[in-house]
């Protein structure tokens, strides 16, 4: 919890300070859905859903599609090198999926042509999706998010800033004021050092599932930092630390409500540590990595939770999957407010024990 920025508490001193040093400390933050990402680095720097929303069109932060196939907040100067080196281990299975929606290369090139010659300043996706069906592809059975998200990870695309309600995309080179440059060897690396120092304790597997490599990789790629590791025999498993890893608080980890895709739970490969086994199916209903929010008590997931939204206010719904002790509910009160501050609304507090 506290490698993850989850511990100390909200509020403290230790938290960081911007949305950019979260999204470096972590090295990238799963993020496919807009607000849970959003929260992901509330969470862990007490800023608004409105400064994050700032540090994106300031260009200090991006989503984009570095690894998994999948979206992920990604420092901006970091995007296009983590999408050079994590993102081809998914082409085989895109190109596969490109082939069933009826998409060849003549789509994929076309698609690469128009972008490069329209989308200099951020394209809301409507009009990206327009883009695409005057130029005589159908946008489709989903055709038209393959076809972005293809080109966001081949290291072309990014997405900007809202525009209204809606996802913007845009050159990386025309919107991201400097993109690093290091060598294949740096920038596994910088990958590896990262992964450990903000998510460990791990262990060389849960790496490899972070980045979608096989063990070998991941195993290259901590020999490069080695000096850095820390390792430990506990129940049979090697688990790895950073030796400038954040010290334990001496005291719980405390009470969070946690977006349905937080590195918390997604940033592992196993997580029998932190869901226990009885609680899987609650939260993960369908085992199709489609989580809920959960509520985490002293780094065990605890409960779930859901948002209710009007105007002004949110209620925020927990169920909880044993009866809350007092200090608890009180420090649980203390995080629905503080989500409250994230969005700008006045937040309540609807628990339901289950």
């Amino acid at each position: 919890m506290a490698a993850l920025g989850l511990a100390p508490a909200l509020g403290t001193a230790a938290a960081p300070a911007t949305a950019l040093s979260v999204a470096r400390e972590l090295g990238a933050l799963q993020a496919q859905d807009y607000a849970s990402g959003a929260w992901s680095l509330g969470v862990r720097s007490g800023l608004t859903l409105a400064e994050i929303e700032q540090a994106v069109t300031d260009r200090q932060i991006v989503r984009t599609w570095p690894m998994r196939g999948t979206i992920h907040w990604v420092p901006a100067e970091d995007a296009r090198w983590m999408c050079d080196l994590l993102a081809p281990r998914v082409f085989p299975s895109v190109r596969t999926r490109h082939r069933q929606l009826g998409l060849d290369e003549h789509d994929v090139q076309l698609a690469r042509d128009l972008f490069e010659r329209h989308l200099a300043e951020p394209v809301s996706r409507p009009d990206v999706i327009a883009l695409l069906a005057q130029a005589g592809v159908d946008p489709g059975e989903q055709r038209a998010y393959h076809l972005v998200g293809y080109h966001c990870m081949t290291g072309l695309l990014c997405q900007g800033p809202l525009i209204g309600k809606q996802p913007s995309f845009v050159l990386i080179d025309s919107w991201v004021p400097f993109s690093r440059q290091p060598s294949r060897e740096e920038a596994m690396a910088t990958v590896a050092e990262r992964y450990v120092r903000s998510h460990g304790p791990v262990t060389e597997r849960d790496l490899a599932g972070w980045v979608a490599a096989p063990l070998g990789f991941a195993r290259e790629a901590l020999a490069l930092v080695d000096e850095h590791i820390l390792r430990e025999e506990v129940d049979g498993r090697t688990w790895l630390t950073h030796v400038d890893a954040s010290p334990a608080p001496g005291r719980p980890a405390g009470v969070h409500l946690l977006p349905q895709w937080d590195e918390f739970l997604l940033g592992y490969k196993a997580r029998d540590v932190t869901l226990p086994d009885e609680h899987v199916s609650r939260v993960v209903p369908g085992r199709n990595m489609v989580f809920k929010p959960t509520l985490v008590v002293d780094g065990e997931v605890a409960g779930i939770w859901r948002r209710q939204a009007a105007r002004d206010s949110v209620v925020v719904e927990v169920t909880s999957f044993t009866t809350l002790t007092a200090r608890t509910r009180r420090a649980l009160e203390a995080s629905t407010a503080a989500y409250g501050r994230f969005l700008g609304r006045q937040a309540e507090l609807r628990l339901v024990e289950g």
